[in-house]
């Protein structure tokens, strides 16, 4: 097993892949990097000189146009608006920038602080011209970010790449919240089990159902099935050819006064979202499934719109774990 990890958008990117000669192996990692390096120079909110970053600066005073893709991603969030009734919204930056998500620069901002900001905030703001690729915000002071989508939307972008080259079978994961399972590992590939946990390069090994002990190779009766995936509430999984994402805010909080105050908040409230446990979201498109992971923490309503409109995505709760 060939595990590969670098930094990118803000968080650790990681590669496993179980065939092929190290050197080769190395090559293709240093392909998907390449790749998501790019993507962060094009989506990121904290380099003054991407393209988003010029977007929020300039398209209130006039239409901008943006490359295709970036326009793809906008229409993306549009329709995954609309879907979500408003819980998904790349337009909940200046929410973001007033309780201080940003520059890290915690606060609690009063009530009237909120209602106006809140007047910035919705992606019906947010104006596509598909003949040009142009984009106009409706008003100054409107923001878009990534957060809750770009993960996604980088791993599917690594993915198209690892099939162009042919490659059937690895794992790609970003920041332990978001990845894409590849094919299925194969014969000589021990049944390693991959938290949705942040921070590390190597993937964490449980004790098999039978008692063998995988790092040293243990049960594979399972290795041919999937990707074998521990989510959050302690059950597990077998992804092939799937994505998942889980959304929660146990990493990403603060507390005054004794309240706490998540990261993840409600687009339509401008208020964080009540704390409950983590979910993780099953489907097709790494894209789809991170942003509805967030729009389903925030309104555990939208579970039954995700399934009858989104078919190939299964949603679990889980108790415990990491998020976004």
């Amino acid at each position: 097993m060939h595990c590969f990890a670098w930094r990118a958008m803000g968080t650790e990117f990681t590669l496993y892949l179980p065939d092929g000669e190290r050197d080769w192996a190395a090559g293709v990692a240093g392909e998907l990097q390449e790749e998501t390096r790019r993507l962060e120079r094009q989506l990121s909110l904290y380099l003054p000189d991407s393209d988003l970053c010029y977007l929020n600066a300039h398209a209130h005073q006039q239409p901008i146009c943006v490359e295709p893709e970036l326009f793809r991603l906008l229409q993306t969030c549009q329709s995954l608006y609309a879907l979500t009734q408003g819980a998904f919204d790349p337009t909940v930056t200046p929410l973001l920038r007033l309780w201080g998500f940003v520059d890290k620069q915690y606060r609690a901002p009063d009530p009237d602080a909120i209602e106006q900001t809140l007047e910035r905030v919705g992606m019906e703001l947010v104006l596509l011209e598909p003949n040009g690729c142009w984009v106009y915000y409706a008003l100054p002071g409107v923001e878009l970010s990534f957060g809750a989508i770009g993960k996604g939307w980088a791993i599917a972008q690594c993915v198209r790449i690892l099939r162009e080259l042919g490659i059937r079978s690895a794992l790609v994961d970003a920041g332990g919240s978001t990845l894409y399972a590849l094919g299925t590992p194969n014969d000589n590939t021990p049944s390693l089990r991959f938290p949705l946990q942040a921070g590390g390069t190597e993937p964490q090994r449980f004790p098999s159902r039978s008692g063998g002990n995988l790092k040293e190779g243990g049960n594979n009766s399972q290795a041919h099935a999937g990707w074998l995936i521990r989510l959050p509430n302690g059950s597990e999984t077998l992804l092939c050819d799937a994505a998942l994402a889980v959304a929660g805010d146990t990493e990403q909080h603060f507390e005054i006064d004794g309240m706490r105050y998540g990261h993840i908040l409600d687009p339509r409230t401008g208020y964080p979202a009540p704390p409950r446990p983590p979910v993780a979201v099953i489907g097709d498109d790494p894209t789809l499934c991170d942003a509805l992971s967030t729009a389903l923490y925030i309104e555990p309503a939208l579970e039954s719109i995700i399934r009858t409109r989104c078919r190939s995505v299964s949603v679990s709760t889980a108790i415990e774990g990491s998020g976004k």
